[in-house]
C-alpha cells in the first residue's frame, strides 16, 4: 500500500513540476518588441532641400512640439533626410522659407533618442507658412 502512495505522490508530483518548468521557458523567452511609431514634430522650419535627381532633400526643424517624448524633443533643432517618396506640402503654393511653421512626420521606435531619430528619412514635411507677428 505504501509503494503505491509513494507513486502516486512521485506522479503528482512530477505532473505539477512539468507544466511548471514548460510555462517558466515560455515566460522566459518572450520578448516585447519595441514597436514602431509616427513621430509628428511641430516647430520651425530652418532650412529645407527638395528631393531631386542629384540626391535626397533634407529638411531642419527646431522642435518646439512632439506627440512623443516630447520633453526631451522640445528646442533641440533635428535635421532629417527625405524618403524617396516623402510627401511634401506647400502653403499657399509657395516655396518653403527658412522661419516658416511647419510639421515634419517621421516614422522610428518608440522612445528613440534624438540622434537614433534623426538617421530614419522624414516621410512628410507640411509647411504652415509664416509665423505670425
Amino acid at each position: 500500500m505504501r509503494k503505491y502512495i509513494a507513486a502516486g505522490l512521485m506522479v503528482g508530483a512530477l505532473a505539477l513540476a512539468i507544466p511548471s518548468s514548460a510555462m517558466a521557458a515560455q515566460v522566459a523567452g518572450v520578448h516585447k518588441k519595441v514597436p514602431t511609431v509616427t513621430y509628428v514634430l511641430t516647430g520651425t522650419i530652418s532650412s529645407f532641400t527638395p528631393n531631386s535627381s542629384a540626391g535626397a532633400g533634407s529638411v531642419s526643424i527646431m522642435v518646439s512640439h512632439s506627440n512623443f517624448e516630447n520633453k526631451t524633443l522640445k528646442g533641440q533643432s533635428l535635421t532629417f533626410t527625405l524618403g524617396p517618396k516623402a510627401k511634401v506640402v506647400l502653403h499657399d503654393h509657395k516655396p518653403i522659407a527658412a522661419g516658416d511653421k511647419g510639421i515634419v512626420k517621421v516614422r522610428a521606435t518608440k522612445n528613440d533618442a534624438a540622434t537614433a531619430l534623426e538617421s530614419n528619412p522624414a516621410m512628410a514635411v507640411i509647411d504652415q507658412g509664416a509665423a505670425r507677428k
